[in-house]
């Protein structure tokens, strides 16, 4: 007997082996990997139990014994497990109850481990079979516990498929039977070895693989167990529209992901609320015959979003045909109805548009059009429809990324052959037949068209004035930002106009720019601005006298956005003016000499010519001493209208010879034995006939005033300097007291002398543009110095 109830046993584990693989395959499924764990705990309990029953040594026994009851705890509750998740039952829910339950065999495990913690009394000598049968009357109080666990969890898995089976067994028969054999197999068999049959060990263990089993035929070979986990999973779960569960009060009971995402308005949970709560206005749905609702259409709000809706309810019974609840299934028609929407709109923008406005199928023919259209065209109301819209107006834009160009501006070809011009609006539109057309509204820009072009003439024409002025015309934004710079611009300051428009100006100066913020919030605050003189820098760093005369510039409302400016260069003015005031000042002293310094000479001639006539001997020293102040009077006047003249520009100008120009001046002057020496001077750019003057007068002042009384001739040298050239001599040279003082006019050290000849040596130079200084030369005479000077 106990020979066929081992072979038994590891018959059971070798199949339950053979099921772990199939679990293993299915353990995605609902129930799956707790059937992996069911079919494990069987395999291992029955090797533990037929070990157990063949054991020889009482150690041995019930080492076998305590792996057999773990194995028996894990079976019984990864088979609740199972059953819970074949039912759908509440995820967190099961979590929670397996997790309690599956303290017992690791509480079994702990305990066995432990030394001194008893499940099992010793048995009597000579015990044979299995430990557990031999001690059925020997159980400790803590075993008893953990049989009573078992007991629960079969008692709660039974009732879990019993359920199953009732809620399943009116669709899906083969499926409910398979539930209700896994359901009634451990009790059927445990009560049949208690009454009616008499096995000397428990069989409750071929009664959970039977019932296994018939768990896995249920999930595996008919796929499903149940409508509620598989279709609701399958088909309602995945479905598009949604669906709701309604009990007898109208509370929602269940709800798929579709009608949770339509009701779902923030956190709190949908299940559970009654459906009035959830879905405004549904008091107002009309109920049909035998409790079914047609379609109707609702709107509702979620997350600020207005969704329309149309709802069907259906009341459904339970096996008896008693009403249990109510199935409602939501579809979402927002987007057919915003559809519906913008067609009422199209049609009221035809109604009531003045503007033309054309309908497009989606391969560009013209469904329909106003008659602002069809006057604008040409043709009546009906003409055009089904023709392409290219017989009126060229190619439109093609959709692009989903969208189409807001404007553009085409021309409309009328039945008479004339083209008008046009602004064209498109626009997508949803058509009856789902497919995506387009809507055009013309405007009229005939008007507007000749306006611009006569716009675009005066401009041309401003601009044209502007580049060919010759006055510098600078415009720029409130913030100084450039805008326009002219060619006149750009050759007064040095600057292109790709380098200054666009940024800030860079003509003013800042020593100026205090000045030029006043006058530009003058102007900005609307007052013009006419001939103010100032300074304003180049390029190359150099400043340039400007008048400069400013408007602001005003936007269509009247507001002002910038500044125009006119420059004119006025360095010739004001050199003409420095001009007249040297011509001023030579004029005064011309009267100055006139009316003093020849007034001298005359009075002395005249006296000496008076005491000639009554003197007896000395008539000749008078007459000597009056021709000597004759000649003085002639000096004078010789050197005033040299003075004078050079207050008159210089001529032409050309490049000579330095060199050349001082041969020449020496050649015109008494050198009382002196000599030139030319060091290599530079060719200048100059008036010829006004440098050989100022060269005349440098070296009349050096042998007249260079030499002292008695000494050596002076030698005069004309050298090179960096941008000019010099004039040094070898005399007594300048005091330093005196150096500020030769070239003003009528100063001399000489009684025989006028004064002018350095005021005349200045003169030339200012009317070239050089400037002269004074300093002593490397053999301690004079050197006079000549900066500006173009050369080469």
């Amino acid at each position: 007997m106990y020979e066929r109830f081992v072979l038994s046993l590891y018959v059971l584990s070798g199949l339950s082996t053979v099921f772990i693989w199939l679990a293993w395959r299915k353990r995605t499924d609902p129930g799956g990997t707790p059937m992996v764990v069911f079919y494990l705990a069987l395999a291992v309990g029955a090797v533990a139990y037929a070990r157990d029953i063949t054991a020889t040594t009482l150690g041995t026994q019930l080492l076998y014994r305590q792996i057999a009851t773990v194995a028996q705890g894990t079976v019984a509750i990864a088979w609740l497990y199972a059953a819970l998740q074949y039912a759908n039952f509440d995820r967190s829910l099961t979590r929670r109850v397996v997790g309690v339950l599956s303290l017992d065999p690791l509480l079994l495990t702990v305990g066995f481990l432990l030394p001194g913690v008893t499940f099992f009394r010793t048995p009597p000598t000579g015990t044979t079979g299995s430990l557990l049968h031999a001690q059925a009357t020997q159980l400790t109080p803590l075993f008893l516990l953990h049989m009573g666990t078992i007991l629960v969890t079969a008692l709660a898995g039974t009732l879990v498929l019993i359920q199953l089976f009732l809620r399943s067994r009116h669709l899906y028969r083969t499926q409910a039977a398979a539930v209700l054999v896994a359901a009634l197999t451990p009790w059927t068999i445990a009560l049949s070895q208690q009454y009616f049959l008499q096995i000397p060990e428990d069989a409750t263990i071929f009664a959970w693989g039977i019932s296994g089993v018939a768990m896995t035929a249920g999930l595996y070979t008919f796929k499903t167990l149940d409508p509620v986990p598989a279709a609701q999973s399958t088909i309602v779960e995945t479905m598009g529209d949604g669906t709701v569960v309604l009990d007898m009060d109208g509370r929602i009971s269940d709800i798929n992901p579709a009608a949770e995402a339509l009701l779902n308005d923030g956190d709190a949970p949908v299940v559970g609320r009654h459906i009035g709560a959830v879905v405004d206005g549904w008091e107002a749905l009309h109920e049909g015959e035998s409790g079914h609702r047609d379609w109707e259409e609702l709107s509702l709000t979620v997350d600020g979003d207005e969704r329309f809706l149309e709802v069907e309810t259906t009341s459904f019974t339970d096996r008896f045909d008693d009403e249990v609840g109510t199935l409602v299934v939501l579809r979402d028609i927002t987007d057919r109805k915003r559809r519906e929407q913008r067609l009422e709109q199209y049609k009221l923008i035809f109604d009531s548009v003045t503007e033309p406005v054309y309908v497009l199928d989606d391969d560009g023919r013209i469904l329909r059009y106003n008659d602002p259209f069809a006057d604008l065209v040409g043709c009546d109301g009906t003409a055009l429809v089904g023709e392409p819209i290219t017989v009126v107006l060229g190619p439109e834009p093609a959709a692009t990324d989903g969208g189409f160009s807001d404007r553009m501006e085409t021309t409309i070809r009328t039945d008479s052959g004339a083209e008008v011009p046009c602004e064209l609006d498109l626009a997508p539109v949803a058509l009856d037949d789902g497919a995506t057309g387009r809507v055009g509204i013309i405007r009229d820009i005939s008007r507007r068209k000749a306006i611009e072009s006569e716009l675009a003439e005066a401009t041309e024409r401003l601009e044209t004035l502007v580049e060919a002025s010759p006055l510098a015309i600078i415009a720029h934004d409130t913030e100084g930002v450039v805008d326009v710079w002219n060619p006149a611009a750009e050759s007064l300051f040095g600057w292109s106009a790709d380098e200054v428009r666009g940024s800030t100006l860079p003509i003013v100066p800042a020593e100026r720019e205090r000045e030029l913020l006043d006058h530009h919030d003058r102007v900005q605050s609307g007052e013009p601005l006419t001939g103010w003189e100032t300074e304003l820098r180049c390029k190359d760093g150099q400043r340039v006298p400007a008048a400069v005369s400013a408007a602001p510039i005003r936007d269509g409302d009247g507001e002002v956005v910038g500044t125009v400016a006119i420059i004119a260069d006025i360095s010739e003015r004001k050199a003409r003016q420095r001009q007249l005031e040297r011509q001023n000042e030579r004029l005064e002293e011309f009267a100055s000499l006139v009316s003093h310094d020849l007034r001298n000479p005359l009075q002395v001639a005249s006296g000496h010519l008076a005491l000639a006539k009554t003197a007896d001997g000395d008539a000749a020293a008078h007459i000597e001493d009056a021709e000597a102040a004759l000649d003085r009077m002639e000096t004078l006047i010789e050197d005033t209208l040299s003075l004078a003249k050079q207050g008159r520009d210089i001529g032409s100008t050309e490049r000579t010879p330095l060199a050349t120009l001082a041969e020449r001046a020496w050649a015109n002057v008494t050198t009382e034995g002196g000599s030139l020496t030319l060091a290599e001077p530079p060719t200048v750019d100059c008036d010829p006939d006004r440098v050989v003057e100022l060269l005349e007068n440098l070296f009349s002042n050096a042998i007249t005033h260079g030499r002292p009384a008695g000494g050596d001739p002076v030698t005069v040298t004309v050298g090179p300097l960096d941008g000019g050239f010099y004039v040094a001599d070898d005399g007594s040279g300048i005091p330093d007291d005196e150096a500020d003082l030769v070239f003003e006019s009528g100063f001399t050290t000489e009684d025989a002398g006028t004064g002018l000849g350095l005021d005349i040596v200045q003169t030339i130079a200012d009317a070239h543009g050089w400037t002269v200084d004074v300093t002593g030369s490397e053999h301690g005479g004079a050197r006079f110095e000549f900066t500006g000077v173009e050369s080469r």
